[in-house]
């Protein structure tokens, strides 16, 4: 009878089909700026080498795909690109020409994508974008960055970053979409000896906190106030007295006008 009973599964059984799991929006591990669009979920995978995120934001418009940021942070291991168990080992996006146009036709399809020539750079170092439009015409940006210190670029040392932004929105413009890939920041780190990929901040100015060197703040230029309509005066007025003189009645005749008829005055009472 025993052995015919109900058994209760324990939850170290139930095996997951992927191993990626939901972290909440908190943890995500890039932080965008105020009047973004909101985050509304966070799937994180870890891999070997590196800890990967794909950050789903709000998404509206009629261009297939999903707004999203996807980032990396990567370890210091000296570990070929081939190797770990069943793939669990994430390769470093490439940043060339093919591998971010591939990157666009995949989260962009059917959108026709300029990558921009100007040379652009946030606080974390320089960075590409390509823009576009969509359907109905709304604006679509696609962005990437990788971030590693010094010049060992292409095997870190001190480990890597690797951002990438997909973005479109029917009421915004180039520089308000851009303005995503300028403003976002950093929301964790690895705790990983030598893993430092963003390097040492840069020393403080010579001068600051000494007397003799202002520091004035950067005001951008206002537009000129509008010229202020300045009242004339109004001439004063004529007092009576020079009214009467500018204006002075004809004097009565004492003798009758030629060509007039002589009116006779009237009886005596």
């Amino acid at each position: 009878m025993a052995g015919c009973g109900e058994q209760r599964l324990a939850d170290s059984e139930l095996v997951m089909a992927t191993r990626s799991l939901s972290v909440e929006p908190g943890r995500a591990m890039i932080v965008l700026p105020p009047g973004s669009p909101p985050v509304i979920g966070v799937t994180q995978r870890s891999y070997e080498n590196a800890i990967a995120q794909t950050i789903s934001l709000a998404t509206r418009g009629r261009t297939p795909g999903e707004n999203t940021i996807q980032v990396a942070f990567f370890t210091a291991a000296d570990l070929p690109d081939n190797t770990g168990v069943e793939g669990n080992l994430l390769k470093l996006p490439g940043i060339d020409d093919f591998a971010v146009t591939q990157d666009m036709e995949e989260r962009l399809p059917g959108v026709a994508m300029a990558p921009s020539a100007i040379f652009v750079q946030n606080k974390y170092g320089p960075f590409g974008y390509a823009f576009g439009r969509g359907a109905s015409g709304e604006a679509c940006l696609y962005a990437w960055q990788r971030i590693a210190d010094g010049d060992r670029i292409f095997r870190p040392k001190s480990g890597a970053i690797s951002v990438r932004i997909r973005i479109c929105d029917p009421k915004a413009s180039e520089a308000s979409l851009l303005r995503l890939a300028y403003d976002y920041s950093l929301n964790a780190s690895l705790r990983r000896s030598g893993w430092n990929p963003i390097g040492d901040a840069p020393a403080p100015a010579p001068g600051l906190g000494q007397a003799g060197a202002p520091i004035y703040p950067q005001i951008s230029p206002s537009e000129p106030p509008s010229p202020r309509r300045v009242a004339r005066p109004r001439p004063a007025r004529a007092s009576q007295a020079d009214d009467d003189r500018f204006h002075d009645p004809q004097p009565i005749p004492d003798r009758p006008l030629e060509g007039y008829p002589t009116v006779p005055p009237p009886p005596a009472p």
